[in-house]
């Protein structure tokens, strides 16, 4: 009995498979297993490292803590997401076949509903967290002598928001995502039934998600990011250059715009590959995926593009930032104190102490940046 292959769009995107249950893992051959399995340890190493040296770095330094880089830490928080759910579950679908579940009973049908979730969650937060890092530069382009629309209190507000909003669309699958067993395996299916007309309902899911969490957002992000950009080109007037303070720190400030920008270049291409993959599979192939379609790993290189990105932006931070390079060398400076058993000299911590109070005062402006 073969089952159809269903795919769920969330936060971002992330396909799920019902794998018919006629699929045979041994087709792949081992080298490809390997090589696939040696990727994704790759990049949730890089993950797992990457992103919690960034939550690290921001919360350890008041001076970090601006809106922009509280919103990048609760990207980072999201992406660790990736790395504990997401790739341990693809690399056991390499090994063992698409979809097959290895924990049963009640902590398995909880673990399936769980490692779906989080990990679509985990791109919703991402999305949106981007969306309001766009609002914010807009804001404080548009209005630079003005304060900061987003006060930390704001900020705390909006981040919790932001997770309200990502775990109430997504929470749909803990009522979809179930364990059924086909011929003596098991599965970790994603149904509508009984309560709906799985393929329709399934179809009319994906479109709201891919409009609410895909196009709407970005295309906020386009508009924003073009209106910061014509902003900036009417500002190099002599008007502009009467504050020195901003003059002085105007080559900083468009660092991070460039830095944001990149990330988000970087999120879309990541998940473009999958939203195509997900619009191809729910309206072309009525949610059955094709055998040569299949057997071209589509699927695969589009997750695995996907599941780069919380990878891929903590290198970003660290290449266009340097607070969080010098950050990260204190860190690794003192972790590498520690274990030696070496303490830092008087003249060493005289040094970070009047850096630490420098940047304290840089970090107080005359007049708003970007």
């Amino acid at each position: 009995m073969a089952h159809r292959d269903n795919f769920t769009l969330g936060g971002n995107i992330s396909a799920s498979t019902n794998a018919s249950a006629n699929i045979s893992t041994a087709a792949e051959p081992v080298t490809v297993k390997v090589l696939k399995t040696f990727c994704y340890c790759v990049i949730m190493l890089m993950s797992l490292i990457g992103n919690t040296l960034v939550i690290t770095i921001i919360y350890r330094n008041k001076r970090m803590r601006t809106t922009t880089n509280k919103l990048i830490a609760n990207m980072a928080i999201s992406d660790l997401l990736f790395p504990l759910f997401a790739v341990p579950r693809e690399t056991a679908q390499i090994l063992i076949g698409k979809s097959r579940w290895l924990v049963g009973g009640v902590g398995g049908e909880i673990l399936c509903k769980i490692v779906n979730f989080s990990q679509d969650i985990s791109t919703a937060v991402s999305i949106l967290s981007l969306v309001v890092i766009a609002f914010d530069r807009f804001y404080a382009v548009k209005f630079p002598f003005k304060p900061a629309i987003i006060t930390p209190k704001m900020c705390r507000i909006i981040i919790v928001f932001i997770w309200i909003v990502a775990i109430g669309i997504h929470s749909p699958y803990f009522y979809t995502f179930r364990l059924k067993t086909v011929q003596n395996d098991l599965f970790c299916v994603n149904e509508w039934e009984p309560a709906f007309d799985s393929i329709p309902t399934q179809k009319v899911y994906f479109l709201i998600i891919f409009v609410v969490l895909i196009s709407f957002p970005i295309a906020v992000i386009t508009i924003l990011y073009t209106a910061i950009a014509i902003e900036v080109w009417k500002q190099k007037g002599p008007a502009e250059r009467s504050c020195q303070e901003r003059q002085r720190r105007e080559y900083e400030n468009r660092k991070v715009l460039k830095q944001v920008v990149t990330v988000v270049v970087v999120f879309v291409s990541c998940i473009t590959p999958i939203t195509i993959f997900g619009c191809l599979v729910h309206f072309v192939w009525n949610l059955k995926l094709p055998p040569e379609v299949d057997g071209l790993n589509f699927r695969f290189s589009a997750l695995f593009i996907m599941h780069s990105n919380a990878a891929i932006s903590p290198c970003i931070y660290f290449i266009f930032n340097k607070n969080y390079r010098k950050d990260f060398i204190e860190i690794v400076q003192s972790y590498t104190r520690m274990f030696s058993g070496v303490k830092p000299s008087a003249s060493d911590q005289s040094k970070l102490e009047s850096r630490v109070v420098h940047a304290t005062k840089q970090s107080t402006p005359r007049c708003q940046y970007i």
